[in-house]
């Protein structure tokens, strides 16, 4: 069992000053102002399972603001479950400012921007990364959720807080239109428009299942080939 911090993770480190902090260069306070929430706001501590994050260690990454500055070796790793993305420093762990600032964060395999989308009937805002480009984009959303500890009931054992990995929902945007949320097969063929007829004919012969990350990066690809 791991202890982490929940709600906004701020972890106060010792590190070296020498190393931590080059990438900012010459326009690092600039940077350091307008990209970091400079307060480190401390959530509250505990025992859980599991863990909030793509992956728990720090990676270097690449950060593109919204004036195309492009900042190099960032060590970043993304909270999944706050949709953050966080900065470590030389005296802290910082959270990655979101919003209109930030144009997209790559971190080795990975490519996000940060985008409005319509999920359902609603419209919302976040972190996607990028699997397919072309006329047709296709995005993903990560998803973390979190459980709260169960006590003992009889004849069952307490069951500890955890954060648990989802499988992720996948938008496309047509265009320069927003990314709109793929529910299945029907929200799939709707926004196909009048590609819809090749790509219903596609699917059926493929057996291609929507929720599944590389048989939907396929059907987006066979749209950009149309």
């Amino acid at each position: 069992m791991k202890k982490i911090y929940l709600s906004i993770v701020i972890s106060i480190l010792a590190l070296s000053a020498t190393s931590q902090n080059l990438w900012l260069g010459a326009e690092g306070q600039r940077f350091y102002d307008e990209l970091l929430n400079r307060q480190a706001v401390k959530g509250e501590m505990g025992n859980y399972e599991g863990s909030p994050y793509m992956d728990d260690e720090f990676t270097e990454a690449s950060i593109t603001s919204s004036e195309n500055q492009v900042f190099e070796k960032v060590p970043l790793r993304y909270n999944v479950y706050n949709d953050l993305f966080e900065v470590q420093m030389e005296d802290a762990v910082y959270n990655l400012r979101r919003g209109g600032i930030v144009s997209n964060v790559k971190l080795p395999g990975h490519s996000f921007i940060y985008s409005k989308y319509e999920y359902l009937s609603t419209e919302g805002e976040g972190y996607l990364e990028l699997l397919a480009r072309g006329t047709y984009t296709l995005y993903k959303k990560h998803q973390v959720v979190f459980k709260e500890a169960e006590p003992a009931q009889p004849y069952m054992d307490p069951k500890p807080a955890m954060f648990q990995h989802r499988d992720p929902l996948f938008f496309i945007a047509h265009k320069e239109n927003k990314p709109v949320f793929i529910k299945n097969k029907r929200s799939l063929l709707k926004i196909a428009g009048e590609n819809e007829k090749s790509l219903k004919n596609f699917l059926n012969d493929s057996s291609l299942k929507i929720r599944d990350e590389e048989d939907i990066i396929k059907a987006v690809e066979f749209l950009n080939n149309l």
